[in-house]
This record gives structure tokens, C-alpha cells and sequence, in this order.
């Protein structure tokens, strides 16, 4: 981010210095109008209305449970009101959302309702009213932990204001994406006495579909559509779609691309007897994705944590624990809203 910062102070110079300043003011402003201007032209579109939508966390990993994100849109001619005063009080865990991610969570959920091609800048935001209250959990008070605030409560933001926004506009609306949820183990390999730390990144379940299609391409991913170092299932079936294979009979020719890679099994600990520490984080064992226009919500995460003979044991999403003799079992069942979610009739999904 700085050096994408410095590399667009070093452009911004150069225009001044070629153009001069005067010219160069008036064309960054010709920019942002013509974005409101496309922004402003496809809400006014949409029906006028006062709409309502919600979004609820498992909990905070504490006292708090069922920490709901409430928004309350108003849309009038191509002006949008975005109301989120009434969402819970702010919580104890890393799940609270800072002002400025607040911000840009309401950016993000108006950048999947307008045209793809909008340049996304001030002059897009321009129709944006945003009213919040301090001390909630999308504008805790300073000293608040947010550590999550991007995926969660950030993710939320944006499922409550498309949910409340997807009756206006149900040709550009889509059903929600599964939570985020990642489960890190460290211990002491007993083999060779060295330390170790496993993420499971591959915890992005996946997404809902749109009226353009289901999955990543129909959308992207809602809270961080820019850059996944780590992707859900739907970048998956992009990266590795199903492709013909020659050496087949014509009635078993189709096969996942991904199949043709050997297995290997993770190094999980299930033989040593050391000690391990485990932690979560994140959100989707109580709440699967949302479901829209009637669709129904997908299903939750389920993770479940075995350990030698003991009784397997479902892991929560915000805690740490240890254990001897640890090993992980994911049985994750796919919590994707899928096209389904988004309308009963709609056509099968693509790649599989």
C-alpha cells in the first residue's frame, strides 16, 4: 500500500509538471464526476424505499453471543441513506470494526451494486450518506480490540446493507459468502525436536451466486474480493476446472483437473505425543452464508477436532485450547449460498 502510495504521488507530479496544476485540478475533477454521475444513474434505477437487512456473528469469543450487524437503507431518487446505529453494542473480542473500516465496508457493498466498470473513487461514494453510532460493533470507541474487523464485522456490514438492498435491486443482488474461519496448530515435532506452526488457510468456504452467475466469477468475494493470498473453494474450481481427458471412454471423460495431482497427506501430528496449542479464528459454525430473494441460507462451518481415543470434539471459532497427541479431521461441510441461495430456479452451477 505505500509504495502503490508513492508511485501515485510520483504520476500526480509528473501530470502537475507537464499540465500544470490548474489543468490537472480540473481533470481529477472531471474524474470524480463521472463517476458519481454513473454511480447516481444506476440508483435511480431502483425502487424508492426504506429497507431493512441484517447480519449476525456466532459471538465474540467471550460473553457475546448473536452480535448482529442492523442496516437501514433509504433510497431516494439516486441518493442512498445507509443507517447502522442500531447494530449491537460493541464486544470484548477482535471482532469490532474501526470507523474507517466501517467506511469502506458501506464502499465495498455499493461497488457490487453498480456497474462493474465505474471507476471506483470519491466521486462514486458521492450518493453515500452514512449515519453509525460510537460504541457499537461497527464504530467501537477507541481502545476496542479489531483485529478481524476487515472479514468480520467487516464481511457483515456488507451482507446487511445487500440483504436490505436486494428487493431495490434484484438483478444486480447476491446471495451471501460462507465465513471465514482459520485454525492454526504449534507444537514440537517429537521426531526431531524442531517447532512447528500448520495453518489451515484453506478455510474460505463458498459463495453465492448472482443473476450473472454463481461463484468467483459472478462476483468476486464479498470482504476481500482484491487480493486472497489464501482462496475459498470457488477460486479453487476457477484455478482448476473440469476438463476432458482422452484416455477415457466418452461417458467418464469429464474429471476435476485437480484429481490428476497426487494426495498427500498433512503432517498432522496424529503419531507424536507431544503437546500442541491450537487457535481459531474466525466466524461460521452458528450462521452459514445468507440466502436472498427467498433463497435459503447455506450451511455452517463444522470442524472437528479428534485426539486418540478421546471423543471427537467440535472446534468454535474463536479459541485456544491444547491437547497431547493432537490431530485435526476438517469435515467442513461447504457453506456455500450457491445459486440455489439466490433463486429456487435457478440454473446449475458451473465447473461441477
Amino acid at each position: 500500500m505505500i509504495g502503490s502510495a508513492h508511485v501515485g504521488e510520483r504520476r500526480l507530479l509528473a501530470l502537475a509538471a507537464e499540465f500544470g496544476w490548474a489543468t490537472t485540478h480540473q481533470a481529477i475533477e472531471a474524474v470524480l464526476d463521472g463517476a458519481e454521475r454513473q454511480t447516481r444513474a444506476v440508483i435511480a434505477q431502483w425502487k424508492d424505499g426504506v429497507y431493512k437487512g441484517e447480519a449476525v456473528l456466532d459471538d465474540d469469543g467471550h460473553k457475546f453471543k448473536d452480535v448482529y450487524i442492523r442496516a437501514t437503507v433509504t433510497k431516494k431518487g439516486s441518493d442512498l441513506k445507509i443507517d447502522l446505529s442500531d447494530s449491537h453494542e460493541q464486544v470484548v473480542g477482535f471482532i469490532n470494526s474501526s470507523f474507517p473500516n466501517m467506511q469502506s465496508a458501506v464502499a465495498v457493498a455499493l461497488s457490487y451494486l453498480i456497474d462493474p466498470h465505474t471507476p471506483k473513487n470519491d466521486g462514486t461514494f458521492r450518493p453515500l450518506e452514512v449515519i453509525a453510532k460510537p460504541g457499537t460493533v461497527v464504530w467501537a470507541n477507541e481502545g476496542a480490540p479489531v483485529t478481524l474487523a476487515t472479514n468480520h464485522c467487516g464481511q457483515e456490514i456488507i451482507e446487511a446493507i445487500i440483504t436490505a438492498l436486494a428487493p431495490a435491486c434484484p438483478d444486480r443482488a447476491m446471495a451471501g459468502w460462507g465465513r471465514r474461519f482459520r485454525i492454526a496448530i504449534s507444537g514440537k515435532d517429537p521426531r526431531n525436536g524442531r517447532k512447528f506452526i500448520w495453518h489451515l488457510f484453506q478455510a474460505r468456504p463458498g459463495g453465492g451466486a448472482s443473476p450473472a452467475g454463481d461463484g468467483w466469477p459472478g462476483g468476486g468475494e464479498w470482504q476481500a474480493a482484491g487480493g486472497i493470498k489464501f482462496g475459498s473453494l470457488e477460486v479453487t474450481e476457477v484455478r482448476f476446472p473440469s476438463l476432458p481427458s482422452p484416455r477415457v471412454p466418452r461417458r467418464f471423460r469429464w474429471r476435476r483437473a485437480i484429481s490428476r495431482r497426487p494426495r498427500r497427506r498433512p503432517r498432522d501430528g496424529r503419531r507424536d505425543r507431544g503437546e500442541r496449542a491450537r487457535n481459531t479464528a474466525g466466524d461460521g459454525v452458528r450462521y452459514g452464508a445468507c440466502g436472498i430473494l427467498g433463497g435459503a441460507d447455506g450451511k455452517p462451518h463444522r470442524y472437528v477436532l479428534r485426539s486418540g481415543n478421546r471423543r471427537p470434539r467440535t472446534v468454535k471459532t474463536k479459541e485456544i485450547a491444547s491437547s497431547s497427541a493432537l490431530a485435526t479431521s476438517s469435515t467442513c461441510s461447504r457453506a456455500a449460498a450457491a445459486v440455489g441461495a439466490i433463486r429456487p430456479n435457478a440454473p446449475p452451477r458451473h465447473g461441477g
